[in-house]
């Protein structure tokens, strides 16, 4: 093999190591289609894309990687087609102008010194090079600020991101398509783009951070309460102990007297005080802050609750999502029960569990009396006054459960009201 042909084998090399990079970057936006024929796919239009040659006025070039990009987010991946489109949104402006930049720059710099074997060898390696050098760079901004933009991103947050790149997308691509004789003057909007966007991964890790706090501020609020609670109960525990030999003593002269009906009063008075109002539902102290809040609420009010939780398998989703996800059910499901003026009638129940095949699923049923409000596309609307503060929890939980992959269905008669959920435990 000469030298030439080693050369240029190491450069098809690095270009598929390129490929890899962008492969995984691809996965902060969206959850690939499984098989290993999409795996395939997907990696070897990331390394051919990303090292497509892009010229100064190139058309066909252009049109061709964009077409390819979309088709390939839309088909080989699912979820959102605004996360989807994100991905195009984002990256191919990025590929665009370092392709063109990085072509456009060794091709000035060759035929300022003169093009001779030894420089045309040396732009062969270093042009791969360099490609593979800035998507390492991309991919490590990714992998610190986005790992987490599948599962707290919703839609308009992925318009948002769209529309913002967008004016990006569109200036790189007309500057290529309208490019002057002398290519070096498109540099400054060429690297305008490339930051524009990388600035966008910093706005998405804005975003990412104010909502895990939101979502944190408000499970820290209801485990604060859980804790006070337990404290509590722990506090009237050993208030009681201490003054057990009193009651005791009161207990056996009431027995001993005969008079059977105020010792059982007592005793049961003795019960009801002593009841501790903090359960164990599962190991997740923060989710267990959450369900302990909503059942002692529950209680409060009269509804009879059934919770049966069995999450100690639980690995795939985080717990500001999970106590989100049953925060807004079953404030829901407590609301509903409230309207019903008989408290006899009040009834919810949760189960939620995850199956041996690896799925979290979760059902929350409760009495109602209220009419189901409909919208003009068949959504669920809220029935109260001010629409514009209610109305949002099943739609948050819809959010939730879409970041995921899961599915959500919700059922209803007319004094019973379901909402299921069943999301791959990934």
């Amino acid at each position: 093999m000469e030298f030439i042909d080693i050369i240029m084998y190491i450069s098809n090399l690095l270009y598929f190591v390129q490929g890899l990079l962008i492969f995984r970057i691809l996965s902060y936006f969206a959850k690939k289609r499984d098989g290993k024929i999409w795996n395939v796919v997907i990696y070897l239009s990331c390394a051919i894309l990303s090292s497509m040659i892009i010229y100064p006025n190139d058309l066909t070039n252009v049109i061709i990687d964009l077409i390819w990009f979309t088709a390939l987010m839309l088909t080989a991946f699912y979820g959102s087609v605004w996360q989807r489109l994100a991905a195009v949104a984002v990256l191919y402006p990025l590929i665009l102008s370092q392709n063109f930049f990085v072509m456009d720059f060794f091709g000035v710099f060759g035929n300022w010194l003169g093009w001779s074997l030894a420089l045309d060898i040396f732009c062969t390696v270093a042009d791969p090079v360099s490609h593979l050098l800035i998507w390492y760079g991309i991919y490590r901004l990714f992998e610190n600020n986005l790992d987490q933009t599948r599962q707290l991103f919703g839609d308009k947050i992925w318009i948002l991101l769209d529309a913002v790149c967008l004016a990006s997308l569109v200036s790189i691509t007309t500057c290529i398509l309208l490019a002057p004789k002398e290519t070096y003057k498109m540099w400054p909007a060429v690297f305008a783009c490339f930051a524009t966007n990388l600035g966008c991964i910093a706005l998405a890790k804005y975003f990412i951070t104010s909502i895990r706090q939101n979502m944190e501020r408000k499970n820290l609020i209801l485990q604060k309460s859980y804790y006070e609670k337990l404290e509590q109960n722990q506090a009237e525990i050993r208030r009681f102990r201490h003054d057990m030999n009193n009651h005791l003593s009161t207990v056996r002269s009431l027995f001993d007297s005969g008079n059977l009906k105020d010792a059982g009063d007592y005793l049961r008075e003795l019960e009801t005080q002593m009841t501790v109002h903090t359960r164990v539902f599962c190991k997740n102290s923060i989710v267990n802050a959450v369900l302990n809040a909503k059942y002692n609420l529950a209680q409060e009010h009269g509804i009879d609750s059934f919770f049966h939780i069995d999450l100690d398998r639980l690995a795939g989703m985080d717990s500001v999502s999970l106590c989100s996800l049953f925060s807004n059910t079953l404030d829901n499901a407590i609301e509903a029960s409230l309207r019903i003026p008989d408290p006899k009638e009040r009834r919810m129940s949760v189960k939620a569990r995850v199956t041996e095949n690896g799925y979290f699923t979760c059902e929350v049923t409760n009495a109602k009396k209220n009419r189901i409000l409909l919208d003009e596309k068949g959504q669920i609307q809220s029935d109260k006054g001010d629409l514009t503060i209610h109305g949002f929890g099943l739609s948050n939980v819809r959010e939730i459960v879409e970041k995921y992959d899961g599915t959500m269905d919700i059922s209803y008669t007319e004094d019973i009201f379901t909402v299921t959920i069943l999301i791959e435990n990934v």
